[in-house]
């Protein structure tokens, strides 16, 4: 592997501005699925749903950076096998946190959409009801502040 030492500062850089991306995109569906509950009008869910698949893309592709560039931010830093497992940590918590999201906020956001589609206004109640958008924010919330924390002080 080449020496990717003289990069990490910019590993780094762009490592951070992935996050602001991809919490700035994810904002915009965690304001959706807090919405969505007070949301009556299937129409006004349909056009939130909208709003929410159109950062999906966004989140997406900033999610792939911030793991690429972590990656190589690590590499480039000689962390990945200089025994610091802060790093192994982070990586831990963002797959775990990510595979968590699916079925949390991702399944009932479909089962959100299908119930619009079916216009059935019973089944949209139903839907949106089901949601738990405080859980899917104080788990987000919660891997921000650990993976902030192991990134700046790599306790381990």
């Amino acid at each position: 592997m080449p020496d990717l030492a003289p990069f990490h500062r910019e590993f780094v850089f762009v490592h951070l501005l992935a996050i602001f991306a991809f919490l700035l995109a994810h904002g915009v569906s965690a304001g959706v699925i807090f919405r969505i509950r007070r949301e009556t009008d299937p129409q006004s869910v349909r056009s939130l749903l909208k709003l929410s698949e159109g950062s999906i893309m966004v989140m997406g592709v900033a999610a792939l950076v911030v793991l690429v560039s972590g990656v190589l931010a690590g590499f480039s830093g000689n962390y990945w096998t200089a025994g610091s497992y802060w790093l192994w940590a982070s990586l831990a918590v963002f797959l775990i946190v990510a595979f968590l999201m699916t079925p949390l906020a991702r399944i009932p956001l479909n089962r959100v959409r299908d119930a619009v589609d079916s216009g059935d206004s019973a089944a949209v109640e139903l839907a949106t009801a089901s949601t738990r958008p405080m859980l899917v924010a104080s788990l987000g919330v919660a891997a921000v502040v650990v993976l902030t924390w192991l990134m700046m002080y790599k306790p381990f």
